[in-house]
């Protein structure tokens, strides 16, 4: 399946889409930044909240690919409310009212932010560097962190896969001698001024 690698999405001052953008079948990819003139004429005409719907039906189609908050959304919706992605596909084919409520839904998402937790995604107990829609690349050197568990789910969620078959894995945000310099900062804090050698100047 050939799609579109989506960086950067932006809206310039004079209303202009401009999208940074590669093939996926292409090699080595060739990443331009340019307008893209029918989301440009859409955002023009129609506003911007049916520019963001079209961005997001591009996403969930899987045409266009890409840590975006678009692509997120698309993740938080199917996972928060319990949608296949593949049934969803074909029930949008032949119903338009169903897969504008579903935009609509996923809308909502955009500016939506979990509670942050680092951590990454491990499939029998080898860590997660990339996922597609049908395959997944694993490394242990450049493993994939995700800014929260419900990233890390949405993102499995989106391209179709059953995030109960992987391990959540959270990620030792502080360093081993950052950690052991709180401990002892934490601890000449609470020790008592004046003490020395187990001898502490209490209070009279």
């Amino acid at each position: 399946m050939s799609y579109q690698i989506i960086t950067r999405i932006t809206i310039t001052s004079d209303l202009r889409v401009m999208v940074r953008m590669a093939a996926n079948n292409i090699r080595p990819l060739d990443f331009r930044y340019d307008e893209v003139v029918s989301l440009t004429e859409t955002l023009r005409t129609k506003g911007r909240p049916t520019l963001e719907l079209e961005l997001l039906s591009l996403f969930f189609k899987g045409l266009w690919q890409g840590r975006t908050r678009y692509d997120r959304a698309v993740g938080y919706t199917l996972l928060t409310d319990g949608i296949d992605k593949y049934e969803a596909w074909e029930r949008c084919r032949g119903d338009k009212e169903y897969e504008r409520g579903l935009l609509l839904r996923m809308r909502g998402f955009l500016h939506y932010r979990p509670v942050p937790c680092r951590c990454h995604l491990e499939y029998q107990r080898s860590p997660v560097r990339r996922i597609y829609v049908g395959y997944i690349s694993f490394s242990r050197q450049r493993r994939r962190i995700f800014p929260s568990v419900l990233d890390a789910q949405a993102a499995l969620v989106a391209k179709g896969w059953n995030p109960d078959k992987f391990q959540i894995v959270e990620e030792d945000t502080e360093p081993l001698k950052s950690r052991e310099y709180n401990e002892n900062l934490s601890h000449q804090q609470d020790t008592p001024r004046g003490s020395r050698k187990g001898r502490a100047s209490l209070p009279n």
